[in-house]
């Protein structure tokens, strides 16, 4: 499929998603973030593994969710679940997010 698409596709999916979702490419650059992961300060065009919070991409499931291509969880003990679910069709790209409990939607302070 063409990527220009899949990016159309992953928006019109998550951009409304309530956290953060990222598409990714196997080689960790980031295609496209929902709007927030971009209220957040997270961004296209450079690798999910530099951007913050480094220490949490220790627990990355990206490698195994893409031999297997089907999706992971990792529960954290503050309660957060990330979550790595690869494209059907899309060979080396995935859907990367997390749920927080107590996370605030940013979005919020622009009301």
């Amino acid at each position: 499929m063409d990527e220009q698409k899949v990016i159309e596709m992953f928006h019109m999916m998550y951009d409304n998603f309530p956290t953060r979702v990222r598409l990714i490419r196997k080689n960790r650059e980031v295609l496209a973030v929902n709007k927030i992961a971009e209220a957040e300060g997270l961004e296209a065009g450079v690798r999910c593994v530099d951007q913050p919070p480094i220490e949490g991409h220790r627990n990355c499931k990206a490698n195994q969710a893409l031999k297997e291509n089907r999706g992971k969880f990792y529960f954290a003990e503050d309660g957060t679940v990330m979550f790595w679910a690869p494209l059907e069709g899309c060979q080396d790209i995935y859907v990367h997010g997390s749920l927080h409990k107590d996370r605030p939607d940013p979005r919020e302070k622009e009301r």
